[in-house]
This record gives C-alpha cells, structure tokens and sequence, in this order.
C-alpha cells in the first residue's frame, strides 16, 4: 500500500467540469456515445479525472442516454480517489466518513504516522482518504476493465451498500498498519 502522486484539488476539478461539458454538449448534439466512450477509454487507461467524470455520470445518469448505477458510481468515485484525485476524494469523505472519523478518533495512530513521515497535518486528511480507498478497491476487486463491461442501471440498494461499507471497514485496520508502521 502506498499513496500515489495527488492530482491538485483545483487541476481536478477544471479537468472534471471540463470532461462533464463535453459530455453535455455531446448529449445535446445526439454524439453521446462518442464522447462518453472517449472519455470512459481515458478512465481505463488511468486518468483519474475521467475516473470521477464517470462516477458523476453513473450517479446522475442522463436522460435519453444513462441511467444512474449506483455500483458504478461508487466504483469510479472511490477508484478515482485511490488514484490521487484530490476533487474525487472530496466527494468521497462522506461515503467513507465511518472510517476517516476511526483514524482520526486516534491520537496515537496520527501520532505514530506522523513520526514514521507518512503523513503530516497539511496532507493528513488527503493521505488518509487515499488510502483507505485504495484499500478498498483491492478488497472489491475493483478495475476499471471490469467497471467498462458492466452494463444496465441499477439503483440504491441496501446489499451492495453493504459491500462497499464492509470493504471500508475492513479497510481501517489495513490503513492503521500502514500508518505505524
């Protein structure tokens, strides 16, 4: 486990609103497809920024051409976050607030990782939610190949939230071992 190089909070976010336009105008000139498939293939091929652009998408969906899944979009939202986009781990803090809230509960965790250099106060929390995150993507299994082949909507439900809450709870431990060590 080791935290990757963050994309800049404010980089993210113009590269995310700059991706969601051309999504939009694409819709609005019936090239859908064309456009959400170039920038799917930029989330596959690692771009963390059209990772969170897919989660935004499979959230929201969009009338006449997506629909939302909720699978997908909590895939492509803690996935961009593994990946260093620190607009992505923004949005994510409230999917994995349980376990953010576990670590910084301990002083003495914080305290360790501080002295052990693997994080200080200006990129704790960054650090942390990274981290935890890309725990999690290991324990789901979560790829973004697997995450281009799923097809169909589907909404909130209570088990597959139940996945993802396990998985981030499962995660804490793995990130406290990390951070001490």
């Amino acid at each position: 486990m080791d935290y990757k190089n963050f994309i800049d909070r404010d980089k993210a976010y113009q590269g995310f609103v700059k991706y969601r336009r051309q999504i939009m105008d694409a819709s609005e000139k019936g090239k859908f497809d064309e456009v959400f498939t170039d920038i799917g293939t930029r989330a596959l091929e690692g771009d963390a920024i059209a990772q969170d652009v897919m989660a935004y998408f499979y959230n929201k969906g969009l009338p006449k051409y997506l629909k939302p899944h909720y699978s997908l979009y909590l895939s492509w939202q803690i996935l961009s976050s593994a990946n260093g986009n620190c607009f992505a781990m923004e949005k994510t803090e409230y999917i994995i607030k349980y376990a953010l809230d576990t670590i910084f509960d301990s002083d003495e965790v914080l305290k360790q990782a501080i002295i052990n250099g693997n994080i200080n106060k200006d990129n704790a929390l960054y650090v942390i939610t990274n981290l935890i995150c890309e725990s999690m993507v290991d324990m789901l299994g979560i790829n973004a190949k697997k995450l281009i082949d799923i097809q169909g909507a589907m909404k909130y439900s209570p088990e597959i939230n139940r996945l993802f809450t396990l998985a981030m709870e499962r995660s804490v431990p793995v990130v406290v071992e990390y951070l001490v060590s």
